[in-house]
């Protein structure tokens, strides 16, 4: 810490020791430092972002990677430029990441020539399907980073997964600032400026379509009442068994041919009036 923000601690310590009554003899200081209004930007080159979304992308376990990163040219501003993304000797499963620290060295020695390796200022890793919230262990191995870097250094922490949601935190050790999430702002310089101006030309063009709610009149639904069908079912069959069944006729049962063979007596009558005469004119009935 600068000895502005220690003084500043020094003075608010004791103004919280003199207006604690410390009954059990302990005192809980916190303080808290704020950016207000400050925020930091990190650029992405076109192929830097586009190495990076590749490897989010394309594995199915979590997977580690470095930034080639520098401060802009004004230094006065809070922004930092990511030109190059590199993968490192590492073991992986689909929660967890871990350097194998004797190939990591071997690495690092390899590409000792590499003015690229003299930039990395950038830890990022996937968090595959998950949140991209920081594990006790990203914690702690941010940590150890923080440790190694020199006063006047900067570093940034980065967690992506497959929805692009992302967990970031940029620390300049010569500004002595955090910046965290809300506070940071990723932006694609370069060709990817283009595509900006491509996905902007395009939401010009595409409109999303809306439906007015319906106005036409709509017939009044009878709630179904299985009485009533059943009542109607029983009405129609018995409609149905009336119309169908022969009208009972006087003698009907001696319709037909008799047991010689010859047709019944009432087969000269065509209908009901015809037998009736017959019985009154020879039966006084």
């Amino acid at each position: 810490m600068t000895q502005e923000y220690l003084d500043e601690c020094r003075r608010d310590f004791e103004k919280a020791l003199a207006l604690t009554k410390m009954a059990d003899g302990k005192l809980n200081f916190t303080k808290t430092f704020t950016l207000g209004d400050r925020k930091a930007v990190v650029y992405f080159t076109a192929e830097a972002w586009a190495k990076m979304v590749m490897l989010i992308k394309e594995f199915d376990k979590e997977v580690a990677w470095h930034g080639i990163a520098k401060r802009a040219d004004d230094e006065a501003k809070d922004e930092y430029i990511i030109s190059d993304i590199v993968v490192y000797p590492q073991e992986v499963t689909g929660s967890t990441v871990e350097m194998d620290t004797e190939q990591y060295a071997v690495w690092l020695m390899e590409n000792d020539e590499d003015e690229r390796f003299s930039h990395i200022h950038m830890q990022g890793h996937s968090h595959v399907n998950m949140a991209p919230n920081p594990s006790s262990v990203d914690l702690t191995h941010q940590e150890e980073i923080l440790n190694m870097l020199d006063d006047d250094d900067f570093y940034i922490f980065m967690i992506w997964n497959k929805s692009f949601a992302s967990n970031t935190k940029v620390y300049d050790m010569k500004k002595n600032v955090l910046f965290e999430n809300a506070d940071v702002t990723v932006k694609i310089i370069g060709a990817a400026e283009d595509l900006d101006e491509f996905v902007k030309n395009a939401k010009d063009m595409v409109k999303s379509k809306t439906y007015a709610p319906s106005t036409y009149p709509r017939t009044p639904v009878t709630p179904y009442n299985p009485l009533s069908s059943a009542k109607k079912d029983e009405d129609k069959k018995q409609s149905k068994d009336a119309k169908d069944k022969p009208r009972t006729r006087i003698g009907a049962g001696w319709s037909g041919k008799n047991a010689s063979g010859q047709g019944s007596f009432f087969d000269q009558y065509d209908d009901e009036d015809d037998i009736y005469g017959y019985y009154r004119e020879h039966f006084g009935r």
